[in-house]
């Protein structure tokens, strides 16, 4: 066995470090601050599973020369500046992954890009799928996808994820992977908005299968392959974050639902939530590219006040006939 770095002490970083803690000899999970190494044992408090004895919290990235790989677990807005953070700690033949969702909105890109443009000597990595930290840390089984160009790389993150309650998937598909992983989010705001609102499962339904159509439509105009969208980081996490209130971006959609504005409604989620991070940035791509996502849209003008709830719901059932 070997070490393992994890940057991010969040829910899903913590999680993963208690999943894996049997794979490797020493986890070395990386705190945002040196206050929060010491106040987080024993357990995250999302968590309902203590930290396991292989398991050292630190704030000290300097511990990152003692690991064979690196897993960065922080927001998707904090990307870009973890990998300025650890590049002077990394050593080639390191393996790094992300299990971070989302884009940078901070440089306007994917995730991917920011990655090989800071990490020139390593390949792109990108890990999702449908996996809520809360059931990851209580070993519910689950299945991930790894993404990456690099057979070597998706492989050896493959086998590194691979435990008793955790599968993983391989692909080369890393665009349609982060794709997924990002507007699956949205339209979960908008499933939480639609549940708050008290429509029925009928709505759930069609809100997912035609959010799927828009994040296909998407990933396809970036370069994207269709399978990846019907699969574990297409609609398998759409499925799970639209349709259960584990998930904070289905929560902050409820609260909006309730004519919470925006800031009440983060402050009383209390957690990051990804599909507002990467809101505008998404649809700013997709009029680039020409792409309707009007699921997305009708999201983005609630978040700003534009429309209540229930005209936003009313505008997607009143556009005009298209076939599926």
């Amino acid at each position: 066995m070997a070490n393992l770095s994890i940057l991010g002490a969040g829910a899903w970083g913590s999680a993963l470090s208690i999943a894996l803690s049997d794979n490797f000899d020493k986890i070395y999970l990386h705190t945002f601050t040196a206050e929060q190494a010491k106040s987080l044992a024993p357990k995250h408090p999302a968590l309902s599973v203590n930290y396991p004895d292989s398991v050292e919290l630190t704030f000290d990235l300097s511990l990152i020369q003692k690991s064979q790989s690196v897993l960065i677990a922080v927001p998707s807005y904090g990307f870009s500046t973890a990998l300025e953070n650890i590049k002077s700690y990394l050593t080639p033949e390191k393996s790094i992954a992300w299990v971070t969702k989302g884009f940078d909105t901070n440089k306007g890109c994917f995730l991917h890009e920011s990655f090989e443009a800071v990490l020139k000597n390593h390949f792109s990595c990108a890990i999702s799928g449908p996996s809520f930290a809360f059931e990851v840390a209580t070993q519910k089984p689950t299945a991930l996808a790894v993404a990456s160009k690099d057979k070597d790389t998706r492989n050896y993150w493959a086998k590194a994820l691979r435990t008793n309650t955790l599968r993983a998937y391989t692909n080369d598909d890393i665009i349609g992977t982060e794709v997924g992983g990002s507007v699956k989010n949205i339209l979960a705001i908008a499933a939480g908005i639609a549940a708050g609102l008290g429509f029925g499962a009928n709505t759930q339904a069609a809100l997912i299968t035609r959010g799927l159509a828009e994040m296909t439509r998407l990933g396809q105009s970036l370069g994207a392959q269709e399978r990846t969208f019907n699969g574990l980081s297409g609609v398998g996490d759409l499925v799970l974050t639209c349709s259960d209130d584990l998930s904070r971006n289905r929560r902050f959609g409820k609260e909006l639902s309730n004519n919470q504005n925006v800031e009440q409604a983060l402050k009383n989620v209390g957690a990051t939530v990804e599909g507002l991070n990467t809101l505008e940035l998404v649809l700013s791509i997709a009029r680039k590219n020409k792409v309707e996502l009007p699921i997305c849209e009708q999201v983005y003008q609630v978040t700003k006040g534009s429309v209540s709830p229930t005209q936003a719901v009313n505008q997607l059932m009143l556009r005009g006939q298209i076939n599926e």
